[in-house]
């Protein structure tokens, strides 16, 4: 089988703030098709990855495209949530490295067994691993209107949630929704078409991050790299949209702070220990040049932080 690579979001600017060193080991914890672990083990010669990802057919995809690095390789298929416990297995105590890339790959986008995109016909599955416990199939047949409501405007920040939902209870009385198709089609009839594409986007996104609990995910593994860094150590992460966004900046502000803030009353501020330091204050974002090429990378923000 042929596999089409696309080019990896931001990927000069990961190895470049990534600052990896002669005999690093660095976590790829967002392997996908492989493309930001290629391009950091040809940019150092003597580097080591370990690369994880829930999806079994981009491990295996990924393991025959990095063959040549030998060794130097590692990749698990696990969900980034369970970063810590694998690396003790493998007798892995401290990083040079952590990179994040979240969301979905264009891979998984593109494979359309999955169901991640309303643009294809497919089963609503839109898991990310076979760890995933829910199916979108589950959510938008089974969940009350209420909790529909709450996903999609807490998930997917959807003004339009609540008709979303009452229109999903009133399609599934008369049989389940099956596929991808027939979900965005009981969108689209309570959407206005000039606001169809961007409604259809963030319930989609809402679905997935519901049932992959990625925001949770993503919390566990920022606390988890924070503790596995070397001192300047770096930690790397692309986000593409703001709920992602808010938790990175908000916990890299955290940590970098000195002491805990007070807001109603700031001289009793707590002191803490401030384990990272703020290496961009505001996000890096892809070139016009790197968009045209990669119309995905258009939502990138690209945030670093070192460990103190």
């Amino acid at each position: 089988m042929v596999h089409t690579y696309h080019h990896p979001v931001l990927l000069q600017e990961c190895i470049q703030w990534l600052n990896v060193q002669p005999d690093s080991v660095i976590v790829d914890a967002t392997l996908g098709g492989g493309g930001h672990s290629e391009g950091l083990l040809t940019a150092q010669g003597l580097l080591r990855i370990i690369a994880f990802d829930a999806d079994p057919d981009a491990v295996e995809t990924a393991r025959e495209r990095l063959k040549p690095f030998g060794n130097r390789f590692t990749a698990i298929c696990a969900n980034f949530r369970s970063l810590a416990t694998e690396l003790e297995k493998l007798g892995v105590t401290s990083l040079q490295g952590l990179l994040l890339d979240l969301g979905v790959s264009s891979s998984q986008l593109d494979d359309p067994t999955k169901g991640f995109t309303y643009r294809r016909e497919a089963p609503l599955l839109m898991k990310l691993g076979p760890s995933s416990v829910k199916s979108a199939h589950e959510v938008v047949n089974t969940m009350p209107e209420e909790e529909l409501k709450q996903i999609f405007f807490q998930l997917g920040e959807e003004k339009n949630a609540r008709r979303i939902a009452r229109a999903i209870l009133e399609r599934r009385k008369e049989a389940p929704l099956m596929t991808t198709t027939q979900l965005a089609d009981t969108v689209r009839k309570v959407i206005p078409e000039r606001f169809a594409k961007k409604s259809l986007s963030r319930v989609f996104q809402a679905i997935r991050i519901y049932v992959n609990d990625e925001l949770d995910s993503l919390k566990t593994v920022l606390r988890d790299a924070v503790t596995l860094l070397s001192p300047g150590g770096r930690l790397v992460v692309i986000s593409y949209h703001s709920l992602e966004d808010r938790i990175v900046k908000e916990f890299f502000r955290f940590e970098a702070a000195r002491q805990i803030e007070n807001k109603y009353y700031p001289e009793l501020a707590e002191p803490k220990e401030q384990r990272l330091r703020m290496l961009t204050r505001k996000p890096l974002t892809p070139s016009d040049n790197e968009i045209a090429e990669n119309p995905r990378a258009r939502s990138a923000k690209l945030r670093v932080a070192e460990r103190v």
